[in-house]
């Protein structure tokens, strides 16, 4: 079973995501002028996952990493419904459950994709350190 500590705190990480959308939102930030700095913010989040999941030496790293992708979803999913509900234009993902399943998916594929990364890593760090 992977760390809960662990996979919580790299989970909360994918809360930037919507804490940066809100605060271009409010600086006026055009949509397309946003599309840049969504990339770079998961390409970070991703490099954050794989670098701490492989310098801890995670007993699972694809495990964590998949668990770790799925709670950022969740994580992600609660923020927003919880943003909409007192923001102007309703409950926009209350009304689409499959909002909700697709924003945990797509997070469980990254997770999964960087937890193999991670695990490649992991094994072959462990292949240089065994042999003499």
């Amino acid at each position: 079973m992977p760390d809960i500590r662990l996979v919580a705190g790299l989970g909360s990480l994918t809360l930037l995501y919507p804490i940066l959308n809100i605060a271009t939102d409010l600086l006026g930030v055009q949509a397309l002028a946003r599309l840049p700095l969504n990339s770079w913010l998961w390409l970070a989040i991703a490099l954050t996952w794989i670098l701490v999941v492989s310098l801890t030496r995670a007993a699972q790293p694809l495990l964590t990493l998949v668990f770790t992708g799925v709670a950022g979803g969740l994580f992600t999913a609660v923020l927003v419904i919880g943003i909409q509900l007192f923001t102007p234009g309703g409950p926009g993902l209350l009304t689409a459950p499959i909002a909700i399943v697709s924003i945990v998916a797509m997070n469980a594929v990254g997770g999964t994709v960087c937890g193999l990364i991670a695990w490649g890593l992991q094994s072959a760090t462990a292949k240089r350190r065994s042999t003499p």
